[in-house]
């Protein structure tokens, strides 16, 4: 979730199933002409009740999306409904958080992450966004293995060191003051809050940052345990979903505040850093180094019959003052 500044990051009372969440920016490196990605990041608007989503808006979520592919190396499996079971994707309804989707005989290809996409009045919050949660029926256990994990070996462990979600949901505010750049390759003086940034954020809200069991099972108290070649040991808020506000990024005296600290204000762009693709890395992700210089930067039948009801959908809620 990342809010207008200045503001006071809540938890307001949820269903229980919806526990927990935060947000991420991304740097921007396209892919140099022919290169592939293997997460491969693919946003649904059936969801868009209120038509926000015109052309310019998806080319924006689009580009955020980049930033990702371009980085995360990640094999993903397929989760499959077919003969051998069934699978369930639940998720906040991006246009109207309070109401809950469930998508029954749901299937996601290899490498792909689904992002449900909408848009509605959201009060404080610019966005709203995190991993969904799912239900499966199968008759093996290793239809429910690759329902829990999609072929994360981590994410199977009883403290959970990796992440394999199906992809989640994003909702964006429609009363909202926004900024949509027509040229992210470039970082101008603009009034309002900028949509592109948002847009990093709350797809690493659905990557997991302060929301999967494997960023969680690293928190003691306030603070983040990181790896040494992750995050390292951090400080958090005190919901355990952000770097506490004025993180940096980098090292350095001109350092740019990290990307997953609570909050972004108008006029102002959000790069991933460093730190916050080291989050990444904790979770589990599989991040790659920086692209090489032709890229640019911006920003469970019968009696066998076995059921899983694995992971919880994670959302997260702030509010300005």
């Amino acid at each position: 979730m990342l809010a207008i500044t200045p503001l006071l990051f809540s938890k307001p009372p949820l269903p229980a199933r919806w526990a927990g969440a935060a947000a991420a920016l991304l740097v921007l490196a396209s892919m140099a002409p022919g290169a592939r990605a293997n997460v491969n990041i693919v946003f649904d608007y059936h969801y868009d009740t209120s038509s926000f989503f015109d052309d310019s808006k998806r080319k924006l979520l689009d580009a955020a999306a980049l930033t990702f592919e371009a980085r995360l190396t990640d094999n993903l499996t397929a989760i499959a409904s077919d003969a051998n079971g069934s699978f369930s994707a639940s998720f906040f309804h991006p246009s109207d958080p309070n109401t809950t989707v469930t998508l029954n005989n749901f299937s996601v290809a290899s490498q792909e992450l689904r992002i449900y996409i909408g848009a509605g009045n959201l009060g404080g919050a610019l966005g709203l966004g995190g991993p969904g949660a799912y239900s499966a029926f199968a008759t093996t256990q290793a239809y429910l293995d690759n329902a829990a994990s999609r072929g994360q070996p981590g994410a199977l462990l009883e403290v959970e060191t990796d992440f394999g979600p199906w992809g989640g949901a994003i909702g964006f505010n429609t009363t909202a003051n926004w900024y949509f750049d027509n040229d992210i390759r470039t970082t101008e003086s603009f009034p309002g809050f900028d949509f592109y940034s948002v847009a990093l954020h709350e797809i690493g809200h659905v990557l997991g940052v302060g929301a999967a069991d494997s960023w969680r099972n690293r928190i003691t108290g306030t603070t983040f345990n990181g790896t040494a070649q992750g995050a390292g040991v951090r400080a958090l808020t005190s919901d355990g979903g952000h770097w506490t506000v004025g993180t940096k990024g980098e090292l350095g005296p001109n350092a740019p505040d990290a990307a997953m600290t609570p909050s972004i204000g108008a006029g102002t762009r959000k790069h991933f850093t460093s730190l916050d693709y080291g989050g990444l890395h904790d979770i589990g992700w599989q991040v790659s180094a920086v692209p090489e210089p032709a890229t640019w930067a911006l920003w469970g039948a019968g009696g066998l019959l076995m059921a899983g009801l694995r992971r919880r959908s994670n959302r997260r809620m702030a509010r300005a003052v």
